[in-house]
């Protein structure tokens, strides 16, 4: 089953809404709209990628310092990881930073 990546990213949609798989993806939700509806022009491949790695593991991200999270969570814990960046003095919160920085699931 070759687009099995769109009934993934489809089933999600439905559930959470448009807007949140896109915040969760980091596409706006006219990309997933489009993508959904096979009128996306751009590269497919990355979108697949970026899917995948979110949703493609029962619904959890796999973080190097956290385990298993949410999309949400994961989404929540690089953005506050940018924003602290290596001025954090929790160790924990540092590791994220470096982990962060390095995630291909968010780069």
């Amino acid at each position: 089953m070759p687009d099995m990546w769109k009934e993934i990213l489809r089933r999600v949609v439905q559930t959470k809404g448009s807007k949140a798989v896109g915040i969760e993806l980091g596409y706006s939700r006219t990309v997933i709209s489009l993508v959904l509806n096979d009128k996306y022009k751009g590269n497919l491949a990355n979108v697949e990628a970026r899917v995948m790695s979110i949703y493609g593991n029962n619904g959890q991200v796999i973080c190097p310092v956290k385990g298993g999270i949410s999309p949400a969570k994961c989404i929540e814990t690089w953005q506050m990881a940018k924003t602290i960046g290596m001025k954090a003095s929790n160790p924990e919160t540092l590791r994220l930073y470096k982990a962060c920085e390095k995630c291909a699931v968010r780069n």
